[in-house]
């Protein structure tokens, strides 16, 4: 193996470490709004209230994860592609901002193995 491949399998590694166990959440797409339920704890947030929207991809050993982080005030929601109805939350998502669809699908078709990160959108 060669070492340029090294920090990235390290990096695959921790990510998929760090998400091990977890619960599939699942979305709910509101009228005003969406609420995210992982676990016993369900997240309302309302679109009037979100202040920022970050997206960005995780790479794991297995697959990349497009995730989508949505604050309002101190709340924060994360939710990703495996989240039970994200295609329904993320079609609302452009509903609400449409801006947003080409910079979201552009991270999501991004190359292979490569982290990235990027503020959408911010009030």
């Amino acid at each position: 193996m060669s070492k340029e491949l090294r920090p990235s399998l390290l990096r695959r590694i921790g990510n998929s470490w760090r998400a091990r166990g977890r619960k599939a959440a699942g979305i709910d797409v509101t009228r005003d709004g969406f609420a995210v339920k992982n676990r016993r704890v369900r997240m309302d947030m309302r679109w009037e209230d979100v202040t920022q929207i970050d997206c960005g991809v995780r790479d794991h050993i297995a697959l990349d994860l497009f995730f989508a982080t949505f604050y309002a005030g101190t709340t924060k929601v994360t939710v990703d592609e495996l989240d039970d109805g994200f295609r329904g939350f993320e079609n609302a998502v452009f509903d609400h901002w449409p801006n947003l669809r080409e910079p979201w699908i552009a991270l999501q078709c991004g190359p292979l193995h490569h982290p990235q990160f990027q503020t959408l959108w911010r009030r």
